[in-house]
């Protein structure tokens, strides 16, 4: 069994908090497909021909991309590699990406799991992070990729910020539960070197974080989730049953895996 992982470079705007590989420029979108592709071909020999459990499609922001793309990628992976029936095929997207024609594409592509960088409910924290969507897109598109019959969706939540008391911490994880979501990764709001959170606390226009509020929002999320029926089987993420994401833990497994893309490793 392997894992294939293919990093997705492209973004709309940089978060806050982001460090990682992106770019912000679209019209490079038209050479990354080709040279993804190529970048298969050139090292497919690297699992030596197992059979492929998982595909994850990171970022940046997948969703970025023409469906058409997508497509193309997904022909590449099963030119070269051989995709199990069951294979757990996993886009990860942003709210304000999504509509019902590109949810329709992506099925029909073969996507079928969707991680959605929803990160809060929340007006307030969304511009604070500098986020692309907006609280509203973050609700609809939810409720429009499960009635695209996506049942394996996965949300990400980010706690700890200075404009998330516990009140509204809850909120955001009790909206998640009401939605039936079934599998969350939520993160403490971590400054990370050079990003524009880190120049912005390191002028003093922002507060330092506060980690004991971290914390205490950490242990209560364990115990809100743990009542909801989510089982905490990684450091940041809760599933409900069976719903473990089967790409991020053949990475605890040791199993085999490979990345392809910019920043993949």
């Amino acid at each position: 069994m392997a894992g294939l992982y293919l990093h997705i470079p492209f973004c709309k705007q940089a978060c806050h908090y982001c460090n990682f590989h992106f770019s912000t420029l679209p019209d490079r979108k038209n050479e990354f497909v080709p040279a993804l592709l190529k970048e298969m071909e050139l090292h497919k020999q690297y699992i030596e021909g197992a059979p492929v459990e998982t595909v994850y499609f990171g970022g940046g922001t997948p969703s970025l991309l023409d469906p058409k793309d997508i497509s193309r990628i997904m022909e590449g992976l099963n030119l070269h590699f051989t995709l199990s029936p069951g294979a757990e095929i996993t886009l990860e997207a942003n709210p304000d990406d999504i509509g019902i024609a590109r949810l329709a594409a992506w099925r029909q592509a073969g996507i079928n799991r969707l991680s959605i960088g929803v990160q809060s409910f929340f007006e307030e924290d969304l511009r604070w992070m500098n986020r692309a969507h907006t609280a509203r897109q973050a609700l609809l598109s939810l409720c429009m990729a499960q009635d695209e019959g996506f049942g394996n969706i996965s949300i990400d939540l980010i706690y700890g910020g200075p404009t998330l008391p516990d009140d509204r911490w809850k909120q955001n994880v009790d909206q998640a539960i009401a939605l039936g979501i079934p599998h969350l990764s939520c993160y403490a709001l971590t400054v990370e070197p050079r990003t524009a959170l880190d120049t912005m606390i390191r002028g003093k226009k922002l507060p330092p974080l506060d980690p004991d509020v971290q914390a205490r929002q950490f242990m209560l999320l364990i115990d809100w989730l743990a009542a909801a029926g989510y089982e905490h089987y990684e450091i940041s993420n809760f599933a409900l049953q069976g719903k473990r994401s089967r790409h991020n833990s053949s990475y605890w497994q040791g199993l085999t895996y490979l990345g392809l893309g910019p920043s993949a490793h």
